[in-house]
């Protein structure tokens, strides 16, 4: 039992040669927690700060000079996609999967089969993106290039290009001027 633990989650840089894709310079800090490396692609010069932790499911890819902020969470067991020089703030969770609340079934894991209706799915945040701390990110949506999540929000609708939102749920509440 303990060997195959040891195969699905590693912390911190002994977890490199178990990735799919290591770019040059990436940092893991010794209390990140990933699992299933083996779906996870890092970036060059990236960062996994401690007390992270990435639940990678189908998929996990995190762009060059991208940085997870300590207690930001990957979720859900769909594909999490993250751009290049993304600020992921502490405390945030980025979700991949949700449960389906319909026909009274249970939500929670661990169940037998058939008795609980994951709804998985793709988060996908485009280049240059800022995200505060505390924020909540829902499956199926995109956040826009150079776009700004204020901390504290609850995104749950895709995020324009260049656009700062912030709230519970998130709304749009300033343009930014691309470079």
């Amino acid at each position: 039992m303990t060997s195959d633990i040891a195969d699905k989650e590693l912390m911190g840089e002994n977890v490199k040669a178990k990735l799919k894709k290591c770019g040059e310079g990436v940092k893991i800090y010794p209390l990140a927690k990933l699992a299933f490396p083996h779906v996870i692609e890092l970036g060059n010069y990236c960062k996994i700060r401690d007390f992270v932790f990435i639940f990678a499911g189908k998929g996990v890819v995190i762009g060059e000079y991208s940085d997870m902020q300590p207690h930001s969470v990957i979720w859900g067991g769909g594909i999490t996609i993250v751009g290049n020089r993304v600020s992921v703030g502490p405390g945030t969770v980025l979700l991949s999967a949700v449960y389906s609340h319909a026909k009274g079934l249970k939500m929670v894991d661990g169940l037998p089969d058939g008795s609980a209706n994951a709804l998985y799915g793709k988060l996908v945040i485009e280049d240059d993106v800022y995200i505060g701390a505390n924020c909540s990110l829902m499956p199926n949506i995109i956040i826009g290039e150079g776009a700004i999540v204020g901390a504290g929000s609850f995104v749950n609708k895709n995020v324009e290009p260049w656009t700062i939102v912030a709230g519970s749920p998130a709304k749009k509440i300033a343009i930014r001027q691309k470079e």
